[in-house]
């Protein structure tokens, strides 16, 4: 499979037959099925590998399809006395147990409310269910995940928006932060959070991140130079 190759629903991206004398592993991702013996492309994108080398189409797309294993975030709609539902922009609402909380047991679960902002991690994702959330790890701990702190903003953009972000050369980040200190989370289902030590400067960080994601570097640099020269409280 030819990575950075323009696909389009229906074409064959690799035939499994000639891997049986292979030993290498290949994982796929979204935007592809498995026909037979054969992995087609199910949308137009681009085909890309991340750093898990996870095989997926990307493309400029707003509707998340949850997938097992990604990170999101997502807006707490309803709670119940075991579980709470979750807005993660999917089709369908996804599920979260009260018990998938760092020290949540049955006689001290977490105080969610509605309209709390969760970063967490999907357990499994099924065409025929609700997509279930997690917010620990497999040791119990929550690393990050469960209810963002308050005071920040959550900013929606594309998918392909995210996951180019979540790069380890993402330029846009590094130069952000050394620009204005913030904290940031981001979910694959097109959701970023974001906090900086002042309104302000959330907005301005928030401002940012909405203009710069066809950005060139130069023009990075020139925003992150308007953002240190402003007169922020």
């Amino acid at each position: 499979m030819e990575v950075g190759k323009v696909v389009m629903p229906g074409d064959v991206l690799l035939d499994i037959s000639t891997l049986q004398d292979s030993n290498e592993k290949i994982i796929f991702g979204p935007g592809m099925r498995r026909e037979d013996n054969k992995i087609i492309a199910i949308k137009c994108g681009v085909l890309k590998k991340n750093s898990s080398k996870v095989y997926y189409i990307d493309n400029h797309q707003m509707r998340y399809v949850p997938n097992r294993g990604e990170n999101v975030i997502g807006i707490v709609l309803k709670k119940g006395a075991d579980e709470a539902v979750v807005d993660i922009g999917s089709s369908e609402p996804a599920i979260v147990d009260l018990l998938s909380f760092e020290g949540s047991t049955k006689r001290n679960k977490p105080a969610l409310k509605i309209g709390d902002v969760l970063y967490a991690k999907i357990l499994t994702a099924c065409k025929d269910m609700e997509p279930e959330l997690v917010c620990v790890n497999s040791y119990g701990k929550s690393v990050g995940f469960g209810v963002v702190p308050e005071g920040g903003y959550v900013l929606n953009v594309s998918l392909e928006y995210c996951r180019r972000l979540l790069l380890p050369d993402s330029l846009i980040l590094k130069r952000l932060g050394n620009t204005i200190p913030y904290e940031i989370a981001i979910g694959v289902n097109g959701r970023i959070w974001v906090r900086s030590t002042t309104v302000d400067k959330t907005l301005l960080v928030v401002q940012a991140l909405s203009v710069l994601e066809y950005a060139t570097a130069n023009e990075i640099d020139m925003m992150c130079d308007q953002i240190s020269s402003a007169p922020v409280t």
